[in-house]
């Protein structure tokens, strides 16, 4: 049992087969160690390790997955903070007035009921542009401005829509309440740039507000038998053009910004609204009125024109 036997047993393979176990089981352990001491523990990514069978690291448990929904801005929150009060009391305040153009007889029931309707609508389309295309954190004076000519639109709207016919003191209603709203035409804009609220939602809006005025008054000129039913084209063009952006892709490109064609779009849409206005005065006679409604037509045909040929030659240059 000396040195000659131990180093026979060391040389055993029975003794070989103990120590390789022994040595497994103690790099197992201290593999084990070091991998609970590192930052990939179970606690940090929930993994779980089997090592029977010679098997490794292997996963029985998945990591935990989640998904950030990006929150809107806070400014989108003060925002409607501020804007949907005002357009509650602006709705409150057009239900209680629509009773008086009913009871005074300058508008019937059912279409003074679509006019609020119409309302009703556009503040809710207001809404929505607001929370996706307003940049600021404000509602603006500007914007309030425009939301009273919009009111002032759909007023006209209703009475356009009434089957009753047109009277010289309903004329002269409607000339005084639309040349009211067209000269806060100039107010909304002089209110953005000096707030410094200014933005693309506004512009929008202000002209969309200007051709749906426009398209009012042109059926309230064509009501009045003044000038032939060719002068709803003055108030369809806008909506005409939209149309054939569905037909003509070229037609659904933003406009490339020019200060001169910016002025003459201004411009002309504000002597649409003029023409139309002096057309529908009663102390206008039917001659002049066309002359003007065709004039306005000309002048309408020809801004549309040019930013077509803008928007081509805008393309052709890419």
């Amino acid at each position: 049992m000396g040195p000659d036997f131990a180093t026979a047993w060391g040389n055993h393979p029975k003794s070989l087969r103990l120590t390789h176990q022994s040595h497994s089981r103690t790099a197992r352990h201290r593999i084990g160690t070091e991998y609970a001491r590192s930052p990939k523990s179970l606690l940090d990514n929930r993994l779980s390790i089997e090592t029977r069978h010679g098997t490794i690291a292997r996963y029985i448990e998945p990591a935990a997955m989640s998904i950030r929904i990006p929150s809107p801005p806070l400014s989108s929150f003060a925002l409607m903070r501020e804007a949907r009060p005002f357009f509650a009391r602006a709705l409150g305040l057009a239900a209680a007035a629509m009773p008086v153009p009913v009871l005074g007889g300058a508008v019937g029931a059912l279409p003074a009921l679509t006019g609020l309707m119409l309302f009703t609508g556009l503040l809710f389309g207001v809404e929505r542009g607001l929370i996706a295309h307003h940049p600021h954190s404000r509602l603006g004076m500007a914007n309030r401005i425009t939301l009273v000519r919009a009111g002032i639109a759909c007023l006209i709207a209703a009475r356009a829509i009434d089957p009753a016919p047109l009277g010289s003191p309903d004329r002269w209603l409607l000339v005084a309440v639309a040349g009211a709203a067209l000269l806060l035409d100039g107010a909304d804009g002089w209110a953005a740039r000096r707030q410094r609220l200014a933005s693309g939602f506004g512009a929008r809006f202000d002209m969309e507000a200007d051709a749906f005025a426009i398209l009012g008054l042109a059926t309230m000129v064509a009501k009045a038998a003044v000038v032939p039913c060719w002068v709803l084209a003055i108030g369809a063009m806008r909506y005409l053009y939209l149309a054939a952006g569905w037909l003509f892709p070229l037609l659904r490109r933003p406009l490339p910004f020019r200060p001169i064609a910016h002025w003459r779009r201004k411009t002309i849409a504000v002597v649409q609204s003029v023409a139309l206005l002096i057309a529908l005065a009663p102390a206008t006679s039917p001659s002049w009125a066309a002359i003007l409604c065709a004039t306005a037509l000309g002048l309408l045909v020809y801004s549309f024109a040019a930013d077509i040929v803008m928007l081509a030659s805008a393309r052709s240059h890419r």
